[in-house]
């Protein structure tokens, strides 16, 4: 009699437990979807920003030596979106031929050293057409000491008669 008593108990431990276990789930799942959408309210701000403050973000991995653009970085190179992400050596091929070894330098340093860095410089567009640009990068380094990545930015410098005369 104990035995089935303890069983009832232990049948009863259970259930509460799935209950708690049901609506733990519940509530990260209304969680995840309250961060998601602060996440695309995030994403929406910031390609608003880039767009008004004529700049666009960058992000250089190291292991894969691919420097993923942000939509507005797309637009200044005039690229389309459909080429995809280009690898390290393509996106300096964008600059200007006399302003690549400053370009090359600075992301030599980084990636060895750990050096950030900011330059002024010239891009070429796809389309031909010439943009002064600011360029910044700042390294992600890992728990070994080694760069993992080079975050940044581009600000296009650019002045409005430029940009309509094109």
């Amino acid at each position: 009699m104990l035995s089935v008593y303890f069983l009832y108990v232990l049948a009863f431990a259970l259930i509460m437990a799935i209950v708690a276990l049901v609506y733990g789930l519940q509530k990260l799942r209304t969680n995840l979807r309250t961060v998601a959408q602060e996440l695309e309210r995030c994403q929406l701000t910031l390609e608003i920003s880039e767009d008004v403050g004529r700049f666009g973000s960058w992000h250089l991995n190291v292991a894969t030596n691919i420097v993923k653009w942000s939509d507005y970085v797309f637009d200044m190179h005039e690229r389309k979106h459909s080429l995809g992400d280009p690898k390290l050596d393509q996106a300096i091929d964008y600059y200007h031929p006399t302003d690549r070894p400053i370009v090359e330098s600075a992301v030599q340093l980084a990636i060895e050293q750990g050096e950030d860095f900011e330059f002024r410089a010239r891009i070429i567009t796809e389309q031909g057409n010439e943009l002064p640009v600011l360029a910044r990068g700042t390294c992600q380094i890992g728990m070994d000491g080694n760069v993992l990545g080079i975050f940044g930015c581009f600000v296009d410098l650019s002045t409005p008669e430029d940009r309509y005369a094109a």
